[in-house]
């Protein structure tokens, strides 16, 4: 059966220049073996997710020589001070630590970033750093990006009170009758996943808010490296709102590229048409100007016109 995420203890660890040391998963070739991989992909997780969210990537590039590098991001999963915000800038720094220590170990080797979610504007604001980080492309899968101003006005106010009054309240997603995925399995594994962060603190929400909007603003920046970026069309997490407003501030003309998955959910590499989204991003990696395996792609001005008409007809 296919397990959907992982949460045993994972043997490896990443350590920053701060020391703190956090869990780290690795798939693919032995490093030191004496044969690199093809390529190397370092992942960034969702909000509340941890690195074990890899696992179904990892299987689908096994047999690509691919080798798959992902951490538990500080705050969550079983890092130290789990369940506190660690700020935007801090989990950049973090990511942009691990890839050079990646490219110290694989000098020669494509490295490229897959970001989940909140991973993805992580890596949108690591490639919008100066100088920018040195990867051969990213790929963000349903990625975060969401203005204050496309959030509903309860939202907001909600964010504003709970950092003002009381943040150290925590809020449930399951009370948002919110359906990140329509596999099942995964929703099973989650409920029963340790790592899992089932009630993020309204500090961390507001935290993952200024994320969100920072990443948004970079967008408008953006020139580069070759970006992928996966949405789906019944995102209940990231709606077609806010994937208007992302498709909108990225400059038409420069290196990104869209897929569109009408039936894909916000966990679009664990739902149960994830085999198509993990096959792009696979061809993705190695040809980023190649056709995707789904068919799946859609221009720069296509895919801005049917996620606002989406939008506007929500």
């Amino acid at each position: 059966a296919r397990v959907p995420t992982v949460h045993a203890p994972s043997p490896h660890r990443i350590v920053m220049p701060d020391g703190m040391s956090l869990p780290l998963r690795r798939w693919g070739p032995v490093p030191g073996s004496g044969r690199p991989p093809r390529a190397v992909i370092l992942g960034l997780h969702g909000f509340n997710d941890h690195a074990g969210a890899f696992v179904s990537l990892a299987a689908a590039v096994a047999g690509a020589d691919i080798a798959v590098y992902a951490y538990d991001q500080r705050g969550f999963g079983a890092s130290p001070q789990r369940g506190e915000w660690p700020g935007a800038g801090q989990l950049v720094s973090d990511a942009r630590w691990a890839l050079t220590q990646l490219r110290q170990r694989y000098p020669h080797t494509p490295i490229h970033v897959v970001g989940l979610s909140m991973g993805g504007a992580v890596a949108a604001l690591l490639i919008d750093r100066d100088p920018p980080a040195a990867i051969d492309s990213a790929v963000l899968v349903a990625p975060a990006f969401w203005g204050r101003g496309e959030m509903p006005w309860y939202q907001r106010f909600a964010l504003w009170a709970g950092e003002q009054v009381a943040p150290a309240l925590t809020l449930s997603s399951e009370t948002l009758d919110i359906e990140p995925t329509d596999d099942p399995a995964v929703m099973r594994a989650l409920r029963n996943d340790p790592r899992w962060i089932r009630a993020p603190s309204v500090e961390a929400m507001a935290g993952v808010a200024d994320l969100m909007e920072r990443a948004l603003r970079s967008l408008q920046r953006f020139d580069g490296p070759p970006t992928l970026i996966q949405y789906g069309g019944r995102d209940e997490v990231i709606p077609p709102e806010a994937a208007c407003a992302m498709f909108t501030a990225l400059p038409l003309g420069t290196p990104w590229r869209a897929a569109f998955y009408p039936d894909g959910y916000h966990m679009l590499t664990r739902y149960r048409g994830a085999a198509a989204v993990l096959a792009d991003i696979q061809a993705f990696i190695a040809a980023p100007d190649g056709v995707l395996e789904s068919g799946r792609g859609v221009g720069q001005a296509a895919v801005r016109q049917a996620v606002c008409a989406q939008a506007s007809q929500g």
